[in-house]
């Protein structure tokens, strides 16, 4: 059985990296990328997340919570900002007029990535929409609970871009059980 590569052997080995002059020193040759990587990865990128384009904008937003043995069912009400970065590779929530990155794709995994980093901490990853529906996965630690948590984000049809739901789910052994429904109307 073979010795597992290291991360930088598997970069090299797959032609992410080579060797080339520093970007800070060009006397140094030091592992680089390619020169025609970043931007065709740059652009696939930023054409991904126009995708999210119909998040954009002010909304007053409604999450919808279930009743449990130790809550009664309920529906706060709030308002939402968001964005898509000047650059073109996040969809940014605004808060306070600062923008909060909150979702991108990679182009290099080719995967989506919901990057949860205020209350709640992790990242929740897909591979690519179904349909109407992007649904993230992946472990979620909220106020200090820790669970396996799907966010699935359903776009609306392209006539329609005055709403969008988004329905959050944790695994209990093999099931996927509802936490709570998030609508968003364009204020």
């Amino acid at each position: 059985m073979s010795e597992p590569k290291t991360l930088i052997e598997e970069l090299f080995e797959n032609g992410t990296m080579v060797m080339g002059p520093s970007r800070h020193n060009p006397a140094d040759t030091v592992g680089t990328f390619p020169s025609d990587l970043i931007p065709r990865l740059h652009a696939e990128r930023k054409a991904e997340v126009e995708k999210l384009q119909f998040m954009a904008g002010d909304w007053l937003t409604e999450n919808e919570v279930p009743a449990t043995p130790r809550n009664p069912a309920y529906v706060d009400r709030s308002n939402a900002s968001m964005k898509i970065s000047a650059a073109g590779t996040w969809i940014c929530a605004v808060r306070n007029a600062v923008e909060v990155p909150l979702i991108t794709y990679d182009p290099f995994s080719r995967q989506w990535m919901y990057v949860l980093a205020e209350g709640a901490y992790g990242i929740l990853r897909s591979k690519g929409w179904e349909g109407d529906r992007l649904a993230l996965t992946g472990l979620m630690t909220m106020i200090g609970v820790e669970r396996e948590f799907r966010h699935t984000i359903i776009r609306p049809p392209s006539s329609a871009n005055d709403e969008f739901h988004a329905v959050n789910e944790e695994r209990h052994g093999a099931e996927w059980v509802h936490v709570d429904r998030w609508r968003f109307r364009r204020a």
